[in-house]
């Protein structure tokens, strides 16, 4: 590259400038356009590798150097223009200063002074052109990327180099139902005014054209806040997101609270893959993201860090487990409880008892997880099932019925220990034992009599029978 300076009285008596405008050429300074082809930002090629272009007060001395580009990027139009840009740019830039006169055609013939290396581009400085035949339009937002602290103002304007008139001006959030209108917007920022903007110009009912910009609001994360998370076993969840700061947190620290885990730290939101009904429960995520504050030098200053807490509650909607009793025994007469226990998420909103008895079948539905059986007979006896019925609905919006069931068997019984059921024939029964029995002691008890008394008649007769032996004379 190299560079010339034919003298200060060149940029000032325009005799001299028209004179040394061909006396001096700067060689090798190469133009293109982002995006191109006809208008964007200005880059240039130095040292092997383009970069955008920050010329010295560019917007109100470019005038002529902005015909020059045009001229050598090859269109042969006459509304070549400066387009403003506002606000300042951080990045890699070349600066260096241009100054061209009427008469110039090519970038090489115009003074400049050596190029260096910037990081930042401030205002007017920032080449951007437009090179536009007689009856096109551009429309050109001022500044492609604002950046504003949260509660604090910001604005911009909606350029158009058209040569129509009556020219109206539509401004709306892309994906939020929010509309401005007017060439300058501006307001306060905050999360609500947060994403891309696009600016639409119309003449008398004609669309001209549009352009869109983002506006970015700087707002650190929530001191506490909490949220529910509705999954399904299988499901990938995140526990937190990019969005709950910006810029983004720099590291999530979380664990599990109704745990002895360790602690787990990772620069991206946790993510729970193929989560089970085991993951469901309480979690603690600790957010933690370098705190900015815009300057009037840079666009965000990195100060100290300001921390966030998410407590997040993992949700897996299941449907009814139920434990009963198998057989409930309930006493003639007496009262009794039985009950289902349920597990289920959410809460069964309904649960119906049908009663299959000796009785009959009803159903009863109650939002009551027990039965009351008062003064128990033989007709509250049988099976008793209990139906718990919630409705499951999954992060997709899907809805589906979960139900469970249990049985119970309920035996009355009487206080004698047997069942109420056959009392009375029991009792008819036992009548006609008493009858039997009755009749079979009587008379065992009138044999035992004559047998006893045989037994006695035998007894005397021996005693009484003198011993032969005893009773004979002697001689």
């Amino acid at each position: 590259m190299e560079y010339c300076n034919p003298g200060l009285w060149r940029s000032i008596v325009p005799f001299f400038t028209v004179l040394f405008s061909f006396a001096c050429v700067c060689r090798g300074i190469q133009v293109r356009l982002d995006p191109g082809p006809n208008y964007g930002n200005v880059q240039m090629y130095h040292n092997g590798t383009w970069q955008r272009a920050c010329l010295e007060q560019f917007y109100y001395l470019g005038g002529y150097a902005s015909h020059v580009m045009c001229k050598q990027l090859g269109f042969n139009t006459k509304r070549n223009v400066g387009m403003r840009q506002t606000g300042t740019h951080h990045g890699l830039f070349w600066y260096t200063w241009i100054h061209c006169s009427p008469v110039d055609t090519n970038l090489n013939q115009c003074y400049s002074e050596p190029i260096t290396n910037r990081t930042s581009c401030y205002d007017y400085d920032k080449a951007r052109i437009a090179c536009l035949s007689d009856n096109e339009t551009r429309v050109d937002i001022e500044n492609h990327n604002v950046t504003v602290t949260d509660g604090f103002n910001f604005n911009t304007r909606c350029n158009v180099y058209t040569p129509q008139t009556n020219l109206s001006y539509h401004w709306n959030h892309n994906w939020k139902n929010l509309f401005y209108s007017g060439r300058y917007f501006s307001g306060k920022g905050n999360r609500t005014v947060a994403g891309n903007w696009t600016c639409s110009v119309s003449s008398n009912g004609k669309t001209l054209g549009s352009d869109s910009t983002v506006i970015n609001v700087i707002y650190p994360p929530k001191r506490m806040q909490s949220k529910i998370i509705y999954a399904k076993v299988g499901d990938t969840v995140s526990l937190s997101e990019t969005d709950v700061s910006f810029p983004s947190p720099e590291t999530f620290t979380w664990r599990r609270l109704d745990t002895n885990s360790s602690f787990v730290r990772s620069v991206t939101p946790p993510v729970m893959s193929n989560i089970q009904q085991a993951d469901a429960g309480e979690y603690i995520v600790m957010i933690q993201q370098p705190a900015y504050y815009l300057t009037p030098s840079a666009p965000a200053y990195r100060g100290n860090y300001s921390f966030g807490v998410q407590l997040v509650m993992i949700r897996i909607p299941y449907p009814p487990s139920i434990q009963c009793e198998e057989i409930v025994r309930v006493m003639n007469g007496q009262s009794r409880t039985v009950e289902c226990k349920v597990d289920s998420y959410p809460r069964h909103h309904t649960m119906t008892w049908t009663l299959a008895t000796t009785a009959g079948t009803r159903t009863q539905s109650s939002h009551k997880d027990t039965y009351h059986i008062v003064n128990a007979s033989a007709g509250d006896e049988g099976n008793y099932t209990c139906r718990a019925t919630n409705n499951l609905t999954y992060p997709d919006g899907q809805v589906e019925t979960g139900t469970g069931t249990c049985v119970i068997n309920v035996k009355v019984t009487s206080p004698n220990g047997g069942r109420s059921g056959d009392e009375g024939a029991a009792k008819r029964a036992s009548g006609q034992e008493t009858t039997t029995s009755s009749a079979v002691w009587g008379g065992l008890a009138l044999v035992a009599i004559v047998v006893i008394g045989l037994l006695v008649a035998v007894i005397v007769l021996v005693i009484r029978q003198p011993d032969k032996k005893e009773t004979s004379p002697l001689r």
